[in-house]
């Protein structure tokens, strides 16, 4: 064994650990490293070819790595929730027999019964453990609501029944197109504090509105100078980034836009105050969190505009995976910014609190009662469910007004010291 003139020892080679790997791979059980106690990942990759893709699953829990190939098996390609909704909104009201929205409900509800190595896995995460967090690495632009898979226990299992993403909180993660952190799970623990920053365009606001006693200035009300307002980090720290305006989703980058600008076109705001601050980013548009591909290419990572945010230094991001109306994205975001007053919320948790709240209404009213309108509470129970959340699982936000410290941080919206891992 050789010494270097350093005095330190070289590890033999067999003994030393193997490098993280360059590029995602969806097998590296280094992934589960940064996950708390308790957690598994299931990592989403495609494979085939753009005329018959595919999709794979890897499955992390405690150390141990299983794998599932494209079999029929997996997820049908095309269980897209915006696409499920869109059908629904179109869709004429029957003569006879459950309406368009409950149609939905039992036809999402019904997507999942044939994976059996899903069934397994997810039977694995509850029986593991009292406090069952799942985090899902996708790397495609399928847009599957994996929040939506129905959990059955088996009679030697035990534990609850009910929708995945309103019994545990559901945490995603993307390969973000920076160096390093296209192979590795990057996201962090982060304790957030402060006011909040926003962009709601004209056509969204109200005359008397939740959000004003907590913002740090008065909302902006175009992205291009939102844009610019957050390449000024001189101008203060604040806790939380809101973005309100509409979006639309195309499969191309050119089009793909929220509040105007496209994709293509936003990367090119530096955003300096996110890597100052690293604030999480609600954006509260439609269609915000799909994400794209290169058909030429459909095993490589996706590009979306939560990997935009997330590669520009956002700590976590909220998104939308298909349309939502305006007054569902209202109710969200007054429920979150109040939650986060009251106590430091677990954002991940907040998404499963407020799935569960609608959820609840439909248990408390089945199909069939005498309710007001039961066909809205399937259509808000399905719109609850297009909120996800990408980051870790222990981040929290606690929302104080302008000029307010607090003893859960010092205002910038950064980790405290002992918080981040």
């Amino acid at each position: 064994m050789s010494v270097p003139a350093s005095g330190s020892v070289t590890a033999p080679r067999e003994l030393a650990p193997s490098d993280p790997p360059d590029e995602f791979d969806p097998g590296w059980a280094g992934l589960g490293a940064a996950l708390p106690a308790g957690a598994a990942m299931l990592c989403v990759t495609g494979s085939g070819s753009a005329d018959r893709p595919g999709l794979s699953m890897t499955w992390h829990q405690a150390r141990n790595v299983q794998s599932a190939s494209n079999r029929p098996e997996l997820p049908e390609l095309g269980l897209s929730l915006a696409r499920l909704m869109k059908e629904a909104e179109a869709a004429p009201a029957p003569a006879r027999g459950e309406g368009p929205w409950e149609g939905a409900y039992y036809e999402v509800r019904s997507w999942w019964h044939h994976q059996s190595t899903l069934v397994r896995w997810i039977r694995d995460l509850f029986s593991a453990g009292p406090r069952p967090r799942l985090v899902i690495w996708d790397n495609t632009a399928h847009n599957i609501p994996w929040e939506l898979f129905y959990h059955q226990p088996s009679a030697q299992s035990g534990g609850p029944e009910g929708w995945l993403g309103e019994l545990v909180p559901v945490v995603r993660w993307t390969s973000v197109h920076d160096g390093d952190r296209v192979a590795g799970y990057s996201a962090a623990e982060h304790v957030n504090t402060g006011g909040l920053l926003m962009l709601e365009e004209e056509s969204l606001a109200r005359p008397t509105d939740a959000f004003a006693e907590y913002l740090v200035e008065p909302p902006h009300r175009t992205v291009d100078t939102f844009m610019r307002r957050l390449d000024r980090p001189e101008d203060g720290p604040f806790g939380l980034v809101m973005i309100r305006c509409h979006g639309f989703y195309s499969p191309s980058g050119r089009e793909f836009s929220i509040g105007g600008p496209s994709l293509n076109r936003l990367a090119g705001y530096p955003m300096k105050t996110l890597r100052a601050f690293t604030p999480p980013v609600v954006l509260n548009s439609c269609s915000s969190g799909q994400a794209i591909e290169d058909d030429r290419l459909p095993d490589r990572p996706v590009r979306s505009f939560v990997e935009l945010f997330l590669r520009q230094g956002a700590s976590a991001v909220v998104a939308v995976i298909g349309d939502i109306d305006s007054d569902h994205s209202h109710e969200f975001a007054t429920r979150l910014l109040r939650t986060a007053t009251d106590r430091p919320v677990n954002l991940a948790e907040a998404l499963r609190e407020h799935r569960r709240y609608y959820y609840q209404r439909i248990e408390r009213e089945p199909s069939g009662s005498d309710t007001p309108d039961p066909e809205q509470d399937y259509k808000r129970f399905l719109t609850s469910f297009l909120y996800v959340y990408y980051g870790h699982p222990d981040t929290t936000l606690h929302l104080t007004p302008p000029g307010c410290g607090g003893p859960e941080g010092d205002g910038t919206g950064g980790p405290e010291e002992g918080t981040a891992r």
